[in-house]
């Protein structure tokens, strides 16, 4: 979901090394380099800083018949990093609107503040096709501290995923809060959103199947095509 930060640990080096542990739930140096496009050496720089700073340690593991290597994971302090806004204040200030106004109230709030979000990350979004929308989405995610993907199926469909949440403990009691994103979502990307799968619903990763607008995305191709 996207939150307001101003935190750009995720948009560096470090913080992408970070973010790749915490999707893979552990890799090698070589492996990292590989999905990064950076050279073993630069990566086991990076990931040797970052054991000093207690954010990711090691242990051996074979993979093949070769010699044993290391397995870099992240340790609890680095899980800290991702967004955590789950606190009890939230869990009271989420109650406290229940109970005085119900469900749609919440609604509501989290409508309001995606709709200021879209607004704030809309520029970036322009003069790009469906499908570049749905990638600069997921890297605004990613630079909030959202573990986000994008895949292309054989179907045309584009699927998004959000592997942790910031809300994570809150959705559960109150899914009212996922009206954040689903408002981000309509405000952006003209279209059908199905969300699939859901933290609310206990699941351990958020899927968004996403199918661009077909009289929209003509609108838009005639406008590039003019400018």
């Amino acid at each position: 979901m996207i939150v307001e930060s101003e935190g750009h640990f995720f948009q560096t080096t470090r913080g992408k090394i970070v973010e790749s542990l915490g999707r893979t739930g552990g890799a090698t140096a070589r492996e990292i380099a590989a999905e990064l496009g950076l050279t073993p050496n630069a990566v086991r720089q990076q990931l040797s800083a970052l054991a000093t700073e207690s954010l990711v340690q090691t242990r051996p593991t074979r993979r093949g018949p070769t010699k044993p290597t290391l397995l870099y994971h992240l340790t609890q302090k680095a899980e800290r990093l991702f967004p955590q806004r789950t606190d009890q204040l939230l869990h009271l200030v989420l109650n406290q609107i229940a109970d005085d106004d119900g469900g749609e109230r919440i609604n509501d709030l989290f409508r309001s503040i995606g709709k200021r979000s879209a607004e704030k990350f809309r520029h970036r979004l322009e003069g790009k096709d469906y499908a570049g929308k749905v990638h600069e989405l997921a890297a605004i995610l990613r630079e909030q501290g959202v573990i986000a993907d994008v895949e292309q199926r054989a179907d045309g469909k584009l699927v998004l995923r959000e592997h942790n949440c910031p809300f994570a403990g809150s959705v559960r009691n109150h899914p009212e809060v996922c009206t954040l994103i689903h408002t981000v979502m309509d405000e952006l990307l003209p279209g059908e959103q199905n969300h699939t799968t859901s933290f609310a619903k206990g699941n351990d990763v958020c899927t968004f199947e996403l199918t661009a607008d077909v009289a929209e995305t003509a609108a838009e191709a005639v406008k590039m095509g003019r400018s």
